[in-house]
């Protein structure tokens, strides 16, 4: 009950969906789910574990459920650095990436909230939906020798401290630093880290990449025999279309291998 995309306004990069609310897409989703005989629980799982050739899974109020494979779907959250501010407009007018949310800010004065060897390389994306982009390192910045590429183009860089974000009703008006004049902005971008939402996968033993990542194969099967993970969790491309694709093919492989199995068992499916 706590999707990631929920401070954003709407969806994008959906084909045939482009610009629905995030919570329209789940509510779509779960009642095209009711004619195959789906059930829903909105509950929250807090453990799961390997119980013989079968996985159990407990659920926030004690009750358990057993099955015969895992599909983890848990997603990621977004740490944001604590800037007074920044949370109030988080997925509004502070965004995490120019292609879910750029087309929407073009041609505005925009800025990069950013610092390391990957700054410049948003800083090229952002520069693709408006000329007029200003990096902020908040703080001594460390490009190396993409310092040079930026100054070639052109690239503003301030590297004040960030005191915090003012505007109304979560739309940035100004970024305030903390011993220069004011920046006035009409979006940042600002990209993040992202960390496991759920500890239910590393809880099953399941390998994780060096990015934090669930590590899986291209079917979406984990370093544990019969749990698999499909979405942001196990991927660096965080778009819902790719998340949705992602899973269908690691339900596609679970419904091949449990048709098999059920075949040379001579059980029903």
């Amino acid at each position: 009950g706590k999707p990631r995309n929920a401070p954003s306004p709407a969806s994008h990069s959906y084909f045939t969906r482009d610009g629905s609310p995030s919570s329209e897409l789940l509510r779509i989703g779960r009642e095209q789910l009711r004619p195959y005989g789906v059930e829903v629980l909105d509950a929250e799982v807090v453990d799961a574990f390997q119980d013989g050739e079968a996985f159990t899974v407990v659920l926030g109020d004690g009750s358990r459920r057993s099955a015969r494979r895992l599909l983890l779907a848990t997603g990621v959250v977004d740490p944001l650095p604590e800037i007074e501010g920044l949370r109030e407009m988080w997925g509004t007018s502070v965004l995490h990436c120019a292609y879910c949310h750029g087309w929407e800010v073009r041609d505005r004065p925009l800025a990069v909230y950013a610092n390391g060897g990957s700054a410049a390389e948003i800083v090229a994306l952002v520069r693709c939906l408006s000329r007029d982009v200003v990096l902020c390192t908040d703080g001594p910045a460390d490009l190396g020798d993409h310092r040079e590429v930026l100054d070639r183009a052109g690239i503003p860089i301030r590297e004040e401290p960030v005191v915090r974000l003012e505007g109304k009703e979560g739309h940035l008006e100004r970024i305030v630093f903390a011993s220069s004049p004011d920046l006035p902005r009409h979006a940042l971008f600002l990209p993040t880290l992202p960390r496991q939402h759920s500890d239910l996968a590393e809880r099953l033993g399941c390998e994780l990449t060096v990015y934090g990542l669930v590590k899986v194969d291209a079917a979406g099967l984990t370093t544990v025999p019969g749990v698999y993970a499909a979405g942001d969790l196990a991927l660096r491309r965080h778009q819902v279309v790719v998340a949705s694709a992602d899973g269908a093919i690691a339900g596609i492989t679970i419904n091949h291998e449990l048709a098999w199995e059920d075949l040379v068992r001579g059980g029903t499916p």
